[in-house]
């Protein structure tokens, strides 16, 4: 019997190519971000809707680490920052590529990744995705090797991810606010803490040169924001195997007062801080608060008798990020 040739079935090798696009998902969820909308009823339901074969495993439930390490075509974390950037340290060097539907309240690196529509329209979009590389931070000191994905610094910022989660836990039985009011909420702390926050001698490296100095804060920065979405290397790229310096001197203090303010009434506001390329950054700790994300380290506070060296590279094109297509215009 002769075989029919393809032409006869126009249809069949477009089914074909879409049948082959379907993928074998993991979805990582923080059930606690987001709204009931993004439950995980409705997240499974989406991805089987769009024809893809999906497991899910929750990020407050045992089976995370397993879930993290099984074969699968994509990892799909359903949360805020923490959640990517906890599915993200799993896959570098990988080659298993990483989406995100974005459920925090800054989402800071979702954004940066280009994870800007509603979950919903990224899952329909993920079939005709591409991919492509993101650099990783790489910090190496007295706990370890640790990878970081939007910044790395000291100071102010620092102080601030403790002081948030101390604020926190005492507002765990106020009423839930919007993204916007959370937004504010954490910039009017940031402004209040700036009015009076000491600047501190840092001993830094950077690309071999001595930069030390009194800081308010210094950042290496991955991507353009950190924290409630404070614009401090508007020009960072994200595979471009170099971080930006960003930092604030205590002459910076007024202008950076401005730009938080601007973040508690909701504007748009650029960076008054200068901000340089760089590779290789070196500080020498003593005592101050470090954050790596939104890691702290030490987790308490210490006296400084001792320091310790940190370095911080980049690992260019670490991690493989599978962004949606583009929308469709009507």
């Amino acid at each position: 019997m002769k075989r029919v040739p393809d032409c006869f079935w126009p249809n069949r090798s477009r089914l074909y190519l879409r049948l082959r696009k379907r993928m074998r998902i993991t979805l990582i969820h923080n059930p606690k971000a987001g709204d009931a909308k993004h439950g995980k009823r409705q997240l499974m339901a989406a991805l089987a809707k769009a024809g893809h074969h999906a497991t899910y495993q929750s990020t407050k439930e045992p089976g995370l680490k397993k879930a993290l390490k099984k074969p699968t075509d994509l990892m799909l974390a359903a949360g805020g920052d923490g959640t990517t950037a906890k599915v993200a340290s799993q896959l570098v060097d990988s080659g298993i590529p990483l989406s995100v539907l974005p459920l925090g309240t800054a989402n800071n690196l979702a954004r940066a990744l280009g994870f800007v529509a509603s979950p919903e329209e990224i899952i329909t979009r993920l079939e005709d995705g591409r991919k492509r590389a993101f650099d990783v931070g790489f910090a190496y000191g007295p706990w370890g090797e640790r990878y970081f994905f939007e910044a790395a610094g000291g100071g102010l910022l620092a102080d601030y991810v403790r002081a948030a989660k101390k604020e926190e836990k005492k507002n765990k039985t106020i009423k839930k606010l919007s993204k916007e009011q959370e937004m504010a909420r954490h910039s009017a702390l940031l402004c209040r803490m700036l009015h009076d926050y000491p600047a501190r001698k840092w001993k830094i490296e950077l690309d071999g040169k001595d930069i030390s100095g009194r800081y308010i804060l210094w950042e290496a920065m991955n991507i353009h924001s950190v924290g409630p979405a404070l614009y401090l290397a508007p020009r960072a790229g994200t595979r471009d195997g170099r971080f930006d310096f960003a930092c604030a001197r205590p002459a910076d203090s007024a202008l950076l007062a401005k730009h938080f303010e601007a973040r508690v009434n909701g504007k748009k506001s650029n960076s008054p801080l200068p901000a340089r390329k760089f590779r290789k950054l070196k500080v020498v700790w003593k005592g101050p608060a470090l954050h790596l994300d939104d890691k702290l380290w030490p987790k308490k506070k210490q006296s400084g008798k001792y320091s310790s060296e940190i370095e911080i590279t980049v690992k260019p094109s670490a991690l493989i990020i599978l962004q949606p297509a583009p929308a469709v215009k009507t």
